[in-house]
């Protein structure tokens, strides 16, 4: 019996969007609890076709050749990235696979991505952005794990990213920033740090993570090359819907460009796998919207697809 497998996003099709958009919704029905590729279930097809895409991306990020002027990047699962420069890899709110459905890592992802970073940063530690096997990994092989200090045990070996503390790491000064997480009323809520991650060349990046975009980033500064940030809507007033609504998805991000003034704006955390199988949508269709509103360069990536962000010299 042949098994009903969906085409895959790639960047280098004409309607990439559409392949999102379709993406997202066989997510939608076939995903969830008592669907055909229920997240639940081991083995599942599903992964295992959306991992192989995955670890192509990353043989391929890892092998190629980055030299000084350029920044190539790694769009791994959920909101996980990769930055790579001539001098090292970092990332960013990397988890190997989504092991909170007990699948095993038969892939043996978390020693690769160990083996193939320098230096990875945590925003927070929700389970679609911080997997503890991946940190301590990493900490074994004595390369540094950045992340908020009131959201890492006593003692740990996790250097604690205080607001406004400065790291320099392989090549890149890190300065971490405390943040609201979305729809969230204060910081203390939920312990959230953002990185604005600097080379010696001052490219510049912003990684926002999960912070709520809107409330404004004091201390950091603007026009950063690149900006990251997280879906659908920060909070209930630009929640399509919500009786506390009193604007869009396009007025949320409008304002984080007025404020940072980024050069570029890297959309993530669409069709993450545990939100589908608790009920939201891929939200795709809203990433469609903001790449045609926002009169900026606007980008979205699959997981596994790789792009510079500071291209080769022509």
């Amino acid at each position: 019996m042949s098994i009903d497998l969906p085409i895959l996003p790639d960047r280098q099709n004409p309607d990439f969007i559409g392949q999102l958009i379709n993406f997202g919704h066989y997510l939608e029905k076939s995903a969830r609890p008592g669907c055909k590729f229920d997240l639940s279930l081991w083995p599942n097809t599903l992964w295992q076709l959306i991992e192989k895409k995955m670890l192509s991306g990353l043989d391929l990020f890892v092998s190629t050749t980055v030299k000084e002027s350029e920044v190539l990047m790694l769009q791994w699962y959920n909101s996980g990235i990769f930055i790579k420069t001539a001098e090292a890899v970092i990332g960013f709110d990397i988890v190997p696979l989504p092991r909170y459905y007990g699948w095993p890592d038969s892939a043996g992802l978390t020693a690769r991505i160990a083996a193939a970073l320098d230096a990875l940063m945590v925003t927070h530690n929700h389970q679609d952005h911080f997997d503890s096997s991946l940190v301590e990994a990493v900490i074994r092989l004595k390369k540094p794990v950045l992340m908020h200090p009131a959201a890492t045990e006593s003692g740990s070996a996790i250097l604690q990213a205080t607001d406004g503390a400065v790291f320099k790491i392989c090549g890149f000064s890190i300065k971490s920033h405390h943040a609201t997480h979305v729809w969230r009323n204060s910081m203390s809520e939920l312990p959230l740090t953002c990185f604005e991650c600097r080379r010696e060349d001052s490219f510049r990046i912003i990684f926002c993570g999960d912070a709520d975009y809107t409330r404004g980033f004091p201390g950091v500064k603007p026009e950063p090359d690149a900006l990251f940030i997280t879906w659908r809507n920060p909070g209930p007033r630009y929640e399509d819907g919500h009786p506390n609504q009193t604007g869009t998805t396009l007025d949320a991000v409008n304002i984080v460009i007025k404020e940072l003034r980024p050069h570029r704006l890297i959309l993530e955390h669409y069709a993450e796998l545990d939100h589908i199988y608790r009920g939201f949508s891929a939200s795709y269709e809203i990433a469609e919207s903001l790449i045609k509103s926002i009169d900026l360069p606007t980008d979205i990536f699959f997981w596994g697809e790789i792009a510079y962000l500071k291209p080769p010299c022509k």
